[in-house]
């Protein structure tokens, strides 16, 4: 794998990477961490090295907020055929299940065609006059993960960053990984825009940036330290002081395909019990549940432009030769 990473680099699809291969079998993981932060000074400079953040993107959705709602159904507060509308009755026409969300077949869109415009009143407006239909199609939904969001902090009564550190990260010795990252010299820059010069340290998605609070869509940032100890403790079902993070139902249904490759929350293209999200940063991480072994590749591949498409394949074919053990 190390190798593999260095070639990628050489061949400048990224400029570094921090990555780990787990293992519950020796109960170890084997880290890199390869290249530099950036391709602009004075980022290209500096060695990528442990306890850096990186923007995790849409890795936020299963690392925080699809790991918060598998607990509240295990706690039985939730079930996944409840209503969206049922726990947020301001918008009666969500008549999508818990389940349907996880899934992306909600009904819900992709995304808002103006996400530079986007407004938490915008969303408002939006789910106050919108009747889902196609559910009978996978569509990848960022909407739909706002709106878990909302559910999980009507539930909570809390916001995410606090609900997620007392039921998630701290359980799981995740001890660096928020919202509001604080030590700049420590995280990863993103895209350079003209509007938002080089971004770093805020979160990169539009929408979550534009959100008044955390979002269930996207946010956190996380060192590969953070990762692991996320990528185990999913892996082993299993919190830092031995009680389980799910119950043997949830995790069962893990292991299962539902419909389209996915399974509640995460995507399962490489077959089943081998779950897999990815960041549009660059952020990704596979875990083989029935192997009990994964792969985390943090990277930052939109510094510092998005037009970096080639890194895209060569992940896939990473994950898919460790999946098949090679």
């Amino acid at each position: 794998m190390e190798n593999k990473l260095n070639h990628l680099i050489r061949k400048s699809k990224i400029c570094g990477v921090s990555a780990a291969c787990i293992d519950s079998v020796t109960a170890s993981s084997q880290s890199f961490y390869l290249g530099v932060m950036g391709g602009v000074p004075p980022f290209s400079s500096i060695p990528v090295a442990a306890g850096m953040l990186y923007d995790l993107a849409s890795l936020t959705k299963v690392v925080g907020t699809t790991t918060r709602i598998l607990q509240l159904v295990d706690s039985g507060v939730l079930e996944l055929t409840t209503k969206c509308n049922e726990i947020l009755s301001e918008f009666p026409l969500l008549q999508m299940t818990i389940e349907e969300l996880l899934l992306h077949r909600s009904g819900l869109p992709a995304d808002f065609k103006e996400k530079q415009l986007f407004t938490e009143e915008m969303l408002s407006s939006f789910l106050e006059n919108f009747t889902p239909k196609d559910y009978d199609k996978t569509i990848y939904s960022d909407i739909g993960y706002l709106l878990l969001g909302l559910v999980i902090e009507r539930i909570d009564g809390q916001e995410l960053e606090d609900t997620f550190k007392r039921n998630i990260f701290e359980p799981l010795g995740m001890t660096q990984t928020t919202y509001y990252p604080n030590f700049q010299r420590l995280i990863l820059p993103t895209e350079v825009t003209n509007s938002r010069g080089i971004i770093l340290g805020t979160v990169h998605d539009s929408k979550a940036n534009r959100w008044p609070r955390p979002a269930g869509s996207a946010g956190l940032f996380a060192p590969l330290e953070d990762m692991i100890r996320f990528g185990q403790g999913i892996m082993l079902n299993k919190k830092i002081d031995g009680s389980v993070l799910f119950s043997t139902a949830i995790y069962q249904r893990l292991l299962e395909t539902s419909i389209s490759n996915r399974t509640l929350g995460w995507e399962t293209p490489f077959g089943e019990g081998k779950i897999y999200h990815t960041g549009f940063t660059g952020t990704s991480i596979g875990i083989d549940l029935i192997k009990q072994r994964g792969l985390i590749l943090l990277t930052n591949r939109i510094h510092p432009t998005r037009e970096n498409t080639d890194f895209l394949t060569h992940r896939l074919e990473l994950y898919r030769d460790f999946f098949k053990g090679e």
